[in-house]
């Protein structure tokens, strides 16, 4: 995590130039370091949902709050208390349960597509998987904590259910996987 200052007109700080970078709870690491990937997908994570967030401004404030979250999980495990407790990973179930609730049962794999939105919506899951697995990898070492590991499991059904409610409110069907054509 680089620390920015612009008083000097400088955009950049040239500290992470030989290949490392400093984490506040352990000091300078390499930045193939798994914990600095797991702050990367993260931070990736963060993106795609700022992409979703200006795509479909209905979703924007539940986003935001989502991103939110995924900062507070990056800040604790770079070091940094922030009190993340199972409370988020409650509020991401009910969200599941409201959104999920408004859809018809699934009787298909769906494959990503329909609006622009519900596409970055399944991208956004497939990154907080991946981020999911790079926090694993840290929670197995202790190193963070269990409530980041659930967290980042119910989000990505969280926004696998978001993308297809997005499809059903924007009247886009699902693209359904029809498996092998013969």
């Amino acid at each position: 995590m680089d620390g920015f200052s612009t008083l000097s007109g400088k955009w950049y700080t040239g500290t992470g130039d030989s290949g490392l970078t400093r984490i506040p709870s352990i000091g300078q690491v390499w930045k193939d370091d798994k914990l600095v990937e797991a702050l990367g997908n993260l931070d990736e994570l963060n993106s795609v949902l700022g992409v979703v967030a200006s795509l479909y401004p209905r979703l924007r404030e539940l986003i935001h709050d989502i991103q939110r979250d995924i900062f507070e999980i990056s800040s604790e495990i770079a070091g940094f208390g922030m009190g993340f407790g199972k409370y988020k990973v409650e509020k991401i179930e009910k969200l599941i349960e409201v959104y999920g609730n408004q859809l018809d049962p699934l009787k298909n794999f769906v494959l990503p597509g329909g609006h622009i939105a519900s596409s970055f919506l399944h991208l956004a899951r497939s990154v907080c998987r991946r981020a999911e697995r790079s926090v694993v990898s840290l929670y197995r070492e202790n190193i963070t904590k269990e409530d980041h590991v659930i967290y980042l499991n119910r989000l990505s059904s969280l926004l696998f259910v978001l993308g297809l409610w997005v499809n059903k409110e924007t009247g886009n069907p699902d693209v359904i996987w029809k498996g092998k054509s013969k």
